[in-house]
C-alpha cells in the first residue's frame, strides 16, 4: 500500500503530460457552455446526462489513453522489473478515475451553481458516480487489452457506446419509451443512469438497489476474473516477452 501513492502520483503526472487533463477541461468548458442553454427543470434533466457520460465515456477513454501511451513510452517495462504488484497497477488507476470524475462533478456543479442557481442532491450523486467510475474504469482497461492500436482501441470504445450507452441516453432523454427502457436495465450504463438520476427524481427503492448491487458485482467480478487474470498476459504480449 506504501506504494500506491507514488503510483497515483505517477498516473497525475502521466495525464498532465499526455495532456488528457487539457482535453478533459476543454469538455467540461463544453458541457458548461451546453448548461447555458437551458434553464429550471429542463437544466436538471440534462445534468445527469452530463454525468452519465463523463463517468462511462470519459473514464473509459482516459485510463485508455494512458495505458495506450504508456505502451508507446514503454513504461510497462519499468512495471515488470519493480516491486509493484497487479492489484496496486489496477487499484491506481481506479483511483485516479475516481478523482478525475469527482472533480469533474465539483467542477460542473460550482458552474451550473453559480450560472444558474440549481442545486441537486449532491450525497447521491458522489456514490452513484464513485461506483459507475470504478466499473468503466475496468471496462475501458479490458477494452485496451487486445487492442492493437489507439485506432483499434477507439473502435472497441465505439462499439461499446453503440450497445450500451446509447440505449441508456435514449431513455434517459425520452425516445425510447419507459415500456422498452424497462428492459434496459441489464446494460451497465442503463444501471449506472437509474443511480446518477436519483439526484433530481425519485426513483423506486428496488432499481437503486439492483443499480448499485449489480454494479458493484460486476466490478469484483470483472476485476477478479477478467482484468486482473488478463493482466500478466497484456504486459508480456506488449512488452515481447
Amino acid at each position: 500500500m506504501s506504494r500506491l501513492i507514488p503510483l497515483v502520483k505517477g498516473e497525475f503526472d502521466r495525464l498532465n503530460k499526455y495532456n488528457l487533463f487539457t482535453a478533459n477541461f476543454v469538455v467540461l468548458l463544453l458541457w458548461v457552455g451546453l448548461a447555458w442553454f437551458f434553464e429550471g427543470e429542463e437544466l436538471k434533466m440534462f445534468l445527469p446526462a452530463v454525468f452519465l457520460l463523463d463517468a462511462t465515456m470519459m473514464t473509459m477513454l482516459m485510463v485508455a489513453a494512458t495505458l495506450f501511451y504508456e505502451k508507446q513510452e514503454h513504461t510497462l517495462n519499468s512495471i515488470m522489473v519493480s516491486p509493484v504488484s497487479e492489484d496496486e497497477y489496477l487499484l491506481s488507476k481506479i483511483i485516479v478515475n475516481i478523482i478525475n470524475s469527482l472533480i469533474s462533478v465539483f467542477f460542473i456543479s460550482a458552474a451550473v451553481y453559480f450560472i444558474k442557481d440549481v442545486t441537486y442532491d449532491y450525497l447521491k450523486l458522489v456514490p452513484a458516480v464513485i461506483v459507475v467510475t470504478v466499473v468503466h474504469t475496468l471496462f475501458g482497461i479490458r477494452l485496451s487489452y487486445y487492442a492493437k492500436n489507439f485506432t483499434s482501441m477507439l473502435v472497441n470504445f465505439i462499439v461499446y457506446v453503440f450497445l450500451f450507452l446509447f440505449p441508456s441516453l435514449f431513455a434517459l432523454l425520452d425516445i425510447i419509451g419507459p415500456e422498452m427502457a424497462r428492459f434496459l436495465i441489464i446494460l451497465p450504463p442503463e444501471a449506472s443512469r437509474i443511480l446518477i438520476t436519483t439526484i433530481v427524481q425519485e426513483v423506486e427503492p428496488w432499481k437503486l438497489l439492483f443499480g448499485y448491487g449489480y454494479l458493484l458485482s460486476l466490478s469484483f467480478i470483472f476485476y477478479r476474473f477478467i482484468v486482473k487474470p488478463k493482466f500478466n498476459d497484456f504486459l508480456m504480449r506488449e512488452t515481447g516477452v
